[in-house]
């Protein structure tokens, strides 16, 4: 009998889980996602992706390991300095990880994605409904774009809701989460600086609790993304969209600002109409819902502050792991939904609850009234680096654990 497991979403961790799954045997992928399958090309701006996405690629989808680094330029430090180019701490990423991460545009990481998911994934596919049916399985009513207009309806044994921090899946099923907002805004921009700036690897600018991270990327563009502090849960204030004021924000009371900073806040503040603007905030972390049919991954299950890069990152953890649970539990014939999403939530819900929480205490520098030199400072100490070890090195995705949750009786209810 053929399992049939459908995705809401082919995101990062929809994708992801679509590729991890690919020609597994008895077992059938769907993957739905609203968007063209070329829509990605679209998608601006950069991220970075931690090492703990790699090693957890490495053990579950090692193809996709291979082809974010073979696209991408190496992530490899923690900096941290003043407006003036003081430096307060450095830490190589080999002091507290096993290897780099890695730098890459969003457009270039949905393709490699979309295109390791293949055929699984059927664009323009929007999930308007989701039921779950008295046998436990659900139905998804679709609605397709304007070339093929009518509804569709899709059976599964298993859902997983990949379709982001705004899941509607997990509103249906398990109502909309409460955002905790941290009261740090955030807005990103690409400039171009023509290889002018002497900017490669991450840099990291404090004004205060203002900052400024810049990295370049492989087309040779740099990423810019800046923090300013805002009080929790207030909007965005409108002078900070201004590009009179964007143009100072990082370097004013500074006395000899580094020049760097000085052009880079040139170049975005001329962008200030086109900047998308967000506010740093984080969810209740949740797996499954009621009835164990349906398994939240990725932003739909635990968006988190953005602080340490960890959203992307996370959400291949999480497509990892699930890719390695399916795959044993396939070949141990353990493929029952109730059983797979009970053991998806004890594999991952401590693991991400200190991501969560690490991510969250490391945003103490963009609060109103941090001090950025000894607030930064603290990040050098030996227990903050053993933070980032347990971050980058301990995934718990080795395969001994796994059996062992397939064995296991069911532990969650």
């Amino acid at each position: 009998m053929v399992f049939r497991i459908g995705i809401i979403g082919a995101g990062v961790a929809g994708a992801a889980v679509a590729a991890g799954l690919r020609d597994l045997p008895g077992i059938q992928v769907t993957c739905l996602e609203r968007t063209g399958q070329s829509d990605h090309v679209h998608a601006g701006n950069g991220l970075n992706v931690g090492p703990n996405a790699l090693l957890a690629l490495e053990r579950s989808i090692p193809a996709l390991a291979e082809a974010l680094q073979s696209s991408s330029l190496p992530w490899t430090r923690w900096q941290a300095c003043l407006a003036d180019a003081t430096i307060i701490y450095h830490t190589p990423l080999e002091s507290v990880a096993d290897r780099p991460g890695v730098r890459i545009r969003w457009s270039e990481l949905y393709r490699i994605l979309r295109e390791a998911a293949g055929p699984d994934v059927h664009y323009h596919q929007h999930p308007a409904t989701i039921q779950i049916e008295t046998d436990g399985t659900v139905t998804v009513h679709a609605l397709s774009d304007a070339d093929t207009p009518e509804p569709r309806h899709w059976n599964f044994d298993l859902l997983i809701a990949a379709d982001g921090r705004y899941s509607e899946v997990r509103a249906q099923l398990s109502g909309e989460p409460v955002p905790r907002h941290l009261g740090v805004s955030n807005f990103r921009a690409l400039v171009d600086d023509r290889g002018q700036l002497d900017i490669d690897d991450m840099e990291q600018w404090f004004n205060g609790p203002r900052r400024l991270i810049c990295f370049r990327l492989r087309d040779g563009l740099l990423y810019v993304s800046g923090n300013l502090p805002i009080e929790a849960g207030a909007p965005v204030p409108e002078h900070y969209t201004r590009a009179d004021f964007l143009r100072s924000a990082y370097t004013e009371g500074t006395a000899a600002p580094d020049a760097r900073l000085v052009h880079l806040s040139q170049s975005f503040a001329a962008q200030a109409e086109q900047l998308h603007w967000a506010r740093a905030q984080e969810i209740e972390p949740l797996f499954r819902d009621r009835s164990g049919s349906v398994i939240y991954i990725g932003d739909a299950a635990h968006a988190m502050c953005p602080t340490l890069g960890q959203g992307a990152t996370m959400a291949l953890e999480d497509a990892a792991a699930l890719s390695l649970l399916l795959r044993a539990a396939a070949g141990a014939g353990g493929l029952q939904a109730a059983r797979l999403s009970s053991t998806f939530q004890a594999l991952r819900d401590n693991r991400v609850q200190f991501v969560k929480q690490l991510s969250w205490d490391a945003s103490d520098t963009l609060l109103f009234g941090a001090d950025p030199w000894s607030g930064n400072l603290s990040k050098s100490d030996p227990q903050y680096l053993e933070k980032l070890r347990q971050l980058y090195l301990h995934t718990g995705l080795d395969g001994s654990l796994v059996e062992y949750w397939l064995q296991a009786e069911e532990s969650v209810s």
